[in-house]
C-alpha cells in the first residue's frame, strides 16, 4: 500500500518567517492585470483626443465646403480687382473679368479661389492651415503633398475621411484631417470639360491643426492614470502581502498539532486563501468600477460644460434631464427652468406637425437627425439654429436623446444680406441688371405658359447731368433715390422696377391687356418725373423718356425685346423728350 501523501507545511517550504516563492507570481499577475487596465485607459484617452480633433477638422471642413457650395450655386462672385484680388489665370470662363458702367474692374472669384483665400485667412489665426488639393490640380499651388496624395488615393478606395497625428517642423505634433470634395451640379459649368460627373471626387480639403495642447493634455491624463493604477496595484499587493504574512504566522502557531489536525488546517487554510482571493477580486472590481465611473463623469462634465454648442439631454419620454451652460446662453433659460419639462416650450410655432413627424421617423430609422430649426428664446425673440439629435440606446432599450444646437441666426442674416447686395442696386435698393434679367425671363415664361401679355419699359432721365453739374453728385444720388420711389409708386406690387445703371431704369409690367394698360403707366411715369424734386441743395426739374415693347411677340427673346424697347426710347430722345413711344416694327 502506498504511503499517504504528506501535505507540506508552507512555513517549512518557504523558510522560517519568509513568504512562499509563489507570491511573486501573484505580484506578476497583478502587474499584468493593472497594466492591461492602464492600456485600456490609454486607448480610451487616445480615442477621445482623436474624436475632438476629428470634430474640429470636420467642422472647419464643413464651414469651408458650405462657403464653396454657396459660391458654386451662385456661379461665382465678383470682387473689385486690387492687391487682394487679381484675375485668376487658371479660371477659364468667358465672364471672368468685367467692367462696371462707372469704370470699375471686377474679376470672378470661383469656388476654388475663394476656398484658397479662406484658407490663407485661417492660417493667420491660431495656426490652422487649410489646403484645397487634387490628384489632378489645375493650379500648380494645389499640388498635394505626400500625406495629402495618400489621403486622396484612400478616398478613391472608398474611405470617407482621414485623420492622423503627425510630426512636422521641429517635431511639433499636428492633427491632419482631410475629407473629399465631390462634384455637384453647380460645379459642372467648370468641371464638365474635364470629364467629371456629378458625385465624382474632384479633390479634397486638408485641415492641419496644431495638436500641442491636446497632446499635452493627453500626456497629463496618461500620467495621472498611470499614477492611479500604480497606487491601486501597490495597495492591492500590500493587502495580499499582509494577508499572506498573517497566514504564515497562524500556520507557525498550529504546527505542533497532529497530522489530522494539520490536514484540516491545510484544508481550511486553502478555503481561507480562496475566500481572500475572492474578497481581493471583489475589492479590486469595486475600486475599478468606481474609478471608471468617476473618470466617465469627469469626462462627461468636462465635454457638455466646455463645448460652445448648446447640449440638451432628455429621457425616453422627452423630458429634459440635463443642459449645459451654452444651452442657457443660447436660449436664455436656466437649467432649473427647463429640467423636467418638454422641449416643446422652446418651439417657435413655425414648424407644422409633419416636420416633427419626419424628425422622429429619422430618429427611429437611423438613430440620428440633423437640420435647421426655428426656436424662440426666453425673451420671445425668434432664432434659427442647427440642431443634431442622437438616440441613446442601452441594454434595456431606449434611454433618451441628446441634442446639440448651434445658433446660426447671424450667419443666416449675413447670407440674406449678401444675397440682397448681389441682386440689388446699392443706392436705390431696386433690382440690378442681373435680377432684372431674371425677372424679365420669368415674365416671358409666365406669359407663354398662361397666354398673358406683358410690357417692357426702358426709362431714361432727361437733364439729369445738369443736376449733377449744378448741385453735385450727392444731390444727384438723392434725386435717383426719389426717382426710384416715384417709379415704384407708378406700378403694382407684382411689377418690377430696376435700375440698370446711371440714370437708366427699367420696368416690367406683368399681365397687361395691351397698349392701353402700358400707355396709362407710361403717362403716369412721365407726369411724375416732370414734377419738381425738392432736394436739400435746391429744386431740380428733370423729365423722363420711355421706350415700350410688348411681349411675347413671336420668337422674340429677352434680348430682342430689350433692343425693341431701346429703339423706341431712342426715337423719343431724338424727338420731343419727356414722353413715351411704343416700338413699331419697320415694314418688310
Amino acid at each position: 500500500m502506498n504511503a499517504p501523501a504528506r501535505v507540506m507545511d508552507p512555513v517549512q517550504a518557504s523558510g522560517d518567517g519568509h513568504l512562499p516563492g509563489s507570491i511573486w507570481l501573484v505580484y506578476l499577475c497583478g502587474a499584468v492585470l493593472f497594466g492591461a487596465l492602464f492600456a485600456l485607459e490609454r486607448r480610451l484617452i487616445d480615442d477621445t483626443v482623436f474624436a475632438i480633433a476629428r470634430e474640429r477638422g470636420a467642422a472647419l471642413f464643413s464651414l469651408v465646403q458650405t462657403t464653396r457650395e454657396w459660391n458654386a450655386q451662385h456661379g461665382g462672385v465678383y470682387v473689385p480687382v486690387g492687391d487682394k484680388a487679381q484675375p485668376n489665370p487658371y479660371l477659364d470662363h468667358p465672364g471672368r473679368d468685367l467692367e462696371t458702367v462707372d469704370g470699375k474692374r471686377l474679376t470672378m472669384i470661383n469656388p476654388a479661389f475663394m476656398t484658397r483665400q479662406i484658407a490663407e485667412l485661417a492660417s493667420r489665426g491660431d495656426g490652422i492651415r487649410l489646403h484645397i488639393t487634387s490628384l489632378t490640380p489645375i493650379r500648380p499651388g494645389n499640388q498635394p503633398d505626400l500625406w495629402e496624395k495618400n489621403a486622396l488615393q484612400r478616398f478613391e478606395a472608398g474611405e470617407p475621411e482621414v485623420l492622423e497625428l503627425v510630426r512636422e517642423q521641429a517635431d511639433a505634433p499636428v492633427h491632419r484631417y482631410m475629407a473629399p470634395l465631390r462634384v455637384q451640379e453647380p460645379c459642372m459649368q467648370c468641371h464638365a470639360a474635364q470629364g467629371y460627373e456629378v458625385g465624382d471626387i474632384r479633390g479634397g480639403i486638408s485641415v492641419s491643426m496644431p495638436a500641442g495642447v491636446l497632446v499635452a493634455r493627453r500626456d497629463e491624463l496618461l500620467q495621472r492614470a498611470a499614477a492611479l493604477y500604480l497606487v491601486a496595484f501597490l495597495l492591492t499587493a500590500g493587502l495580499i502581502h499582509g494577508l499572506l504574512r498573517a497566514n504564515v504566522r497562524h500556520l507557525r502557531f498550529v504546527r505542533g498539532i497532529n497530522a489530522e489536525q494539520e490536514k484540516l488546517i491545510v484544508a481550511r487554510t486553502g478555503e481561507l486563501a480562496e475566500a481572500n482571493r475572492c474578497l481581493a477580486a471583489e475589492v479590486e472590481m469595486h475600486q475599478r468600477s468606481e474609478r471608471s465611473l468617476a473618470a466617465s463623469k469627469a469626462r462627461y462634465r468636462a465635454i457638455f460644460d466646455s463645448t460652445a454648442e448648446g447640449i440638451m439631454v432628455t429621457d425616453p419620454a422627452g423630458r429634459v434631464v440635463q443642459v449645459n451652460p451654452a444651452f442657457s446662453e443660447i436660449t436664455g433659460y436656466g437649467a432649473d427652468e427647463v429640467i423636467g419639462r418638454n422641449p416643446v416650450m422652446l418651439g417657435s410655432g413655425r414648424h407644422d406637425a409633419g416636420f416633427f413627424e419626419r424628425m422622429f421617423a429619422a430618429l427611429g430609422r437611423d438613430g440620428v437627425w440633423q437640420g435647421e430649426i426655428w426656436n424662440r428664446r426666453k425673451d420671445g425673440d425668434l432664432y434659427v439654429q442647427w440642431m443634431s439629435v442622437t438616440r441613446i440606446l442601452g441594454p434595456d432599450g431606449l434611454e433618451g436623446y441628446v441634442a446639440t444646437m448651434t445658433d446660426i441666426t447671424s450667419r443666416k442674416k449675413a447670407e440674406e444680406k449678401l444675397r440682397f447686395r448681389a441682386d440689388h442696386d446699392a443706392l436705390t435698393g431696386l433690382p440690378n441688371r442681373s435680377l432684372f434679367s431674371d425677372r424679365l425671363q420669368t415674365a416671358m415664361a409666365k406669359a407663354h405658359r398662361h397666354g398673358d401679355r406683358f410690357a417692357l419699359m426702358l426709362v431714361d432721365l432727361d437733364r439729369f447731368k445738369g443736376v449733377n453739374d449744378r448741385f453735385g453728385h450727392l444731390a444727384g444720388d438723392a434725386l435717383l433715390v426719389e426717382v426710384a420711389r416715384r417709379l415704384r409708386d407708378c406700378v403694382r406690387g407684382s411689377d418690377t422696377v430696376a435700375r440698370l445703371g446711371g440714370d437708366e431704369f427699367a420696368v416690367v409690367l406683368d399681365e397687361v391687356d395691351g397698349f392701353d394698360d402700358a400707355r396709362e403707366v407710361a403717362e403716369r411715369i412721365c407726369v411724375d418725373m416732370a414734377r419738381p424734386f425738392e432736394l436739400p441743395e435746391g429744386t431740380a426739374e428733370i423729365g423722363a423718356s420711355v421706350g415700350i415693347a410688348l411681349g411675347p411677340d413671336g420668337s422674340a427673346d429677352a434680348e430682342e425685346l430689350i433692343r425693341r424697347a431701346d429703339a423706341a426710347l431712342y426715337s423719343v430722345k431724338r424727338g420731343t423728350r419727356g414722353t413715351f413711344r411704343f416700338f413699331e416694327a419697320e415694314p418688310a
